[in-house]
């Protein structure tokens, strides 16, 4: 089993005081530098969590238009110290991209994916982790009809940022597109299922959708059932200069302005169970925006929200579960 990231592992770099060590994937060291013994005696330990999660993470790259290498999880690390004039392997350690913080959980063996409704509106496009390349069998239903569809998992970008994160999540992500399978012997498609997760198709009704990155290191959605409203901000940059008052001339002039989109969110009622899966999202730092009116731009953004109560049915007044959160477009317009 695979160690998740989020946990302290330590390497033990034998009974020294100092030892230079260096971390590698592969024939790549991506780490090296010199161990120092805190105790005055006993054998050196280094954590390599943290040195291995910065490796990991750099995978997926800032820049939009920057195709990552591909990367298979786990990730094999294997820890080298320097004595006698030559390396010698420590150990190897593989990690799992899980930041779930469930010790019992191993991505490699129950999947990626875990949406927190499962439902699509038929204008969407599904993106799945998948833990291997190759092909995957979707098994779709359109009313009493059942089809089976092949899906070709994917491994190249199409050089946006959504999908770089994507290549960065797994061995491979499968896309299914609502709209090239919306119809199929004359019936709408109602269902499809891939791997173990199910996704009901709603009518062409909600306009926005959320795709995020979920603690367990793959790719989610959650359609936004509820209402949304849109808000844009102006934060003005000006300066004051002399002026004649023997006539009407501007003295404050505004040279940029720094405009923000926010969009307030609400969720559908949902289950108990849909509803302990928030924090997926709202704890996530890789979330994308996506309206559905042109549902093939997919724009980075950021929960604005900083809390909310994670409620259950009995909780709640014996209700079903309603959320409203904020999210920001990540990026900012200037007007000059």
């Amino acid at each position: 089993m695979a160690v998740p990231i989020w946990k302290d592992h330590f390497s033990n770099l034998g009974a020294v005081a100092s030892i230079e060590f260096r971390i590698r994937v592969n024939s790549t060291t991506i780490y090296q530098g010199k161990a120092v013994r805190a105790a005055s005696s006993g054998n050196l330990y280094v954590r390599i969590n943290d040195i291995c999660a910065d490796y990991m993470a750099q995978k997926a790259p800032a820049v939009p238009n920057v195709t990552p290498s591909q990367m298979t999880f786990p990730v094999s690390f294997t820890v080298q110290k320097y004595s006698g004039g030559s390396w010698t392997t420590v150990e190897t350690v593989s990690f799992n991209d899980d930041w779930s913080y469930d010790p019992s959980f191993d991505p490699s063996l129950l999947g990626h994916s875990f949406p927190i409704t499962g439902r699509v509106d038929l204008r969407q496009t599904v993106f799945q982790t998948m833990n291997a390349a190759g092909s995957v069998s979707v098994a779709a239903k359109y009313g009493t009809t059942n089809r089976s569809i092949s899906r070709t998992t994917a491994t190249t970008s199409d050089g946006t940022a959504f999908q770089n994160g994507l290549i960065h999540a797994g061995a491979a992500y499968v896309t299914f597109p609502c709209p090239t399978y919306e119809v199929y012997s004359s019936k709408t498609l109602t269902q499809f299922t891939i791997g173990t997760s199910v996704y009901k198709v709603t009518t062409k009704c909600p306009r926005y959708v959320l795709y995020y990155r979920n603690p367990f290191g793959g790719y989610d959605h959650l359609l936004i059932e509820g209402n949304a409203r849109k808000r844009r901000s102006v934060t003005r940059d000006t300066f004051v200069a002399d002026y004649d008052n023997t006539a009407q001339r501007r003295e404050e002039w505004n040279y940029q302005n720094e405009n923000t989109e926010t969009w307030e969110l609400h969720t559908g009622l949902l289950t108990d169970e849909e509803s302990a899966r928030m924090p997926y999202l709202l704890e996530s730092t890789e979330v994308y925006f996506c309206d559905l009116v042109n549902a093939s731009v997919i724009i980075p953004a950021v929960i604005a929200t900083d809390s909310v109560d994670i409620q259950s049915f009995k909780s709640n007044g014996r209700r079903m579960n309603d959320y409203s959160f904020e999210v920001r477009i990540a990026q900012k317009e200037y007007r000059r």
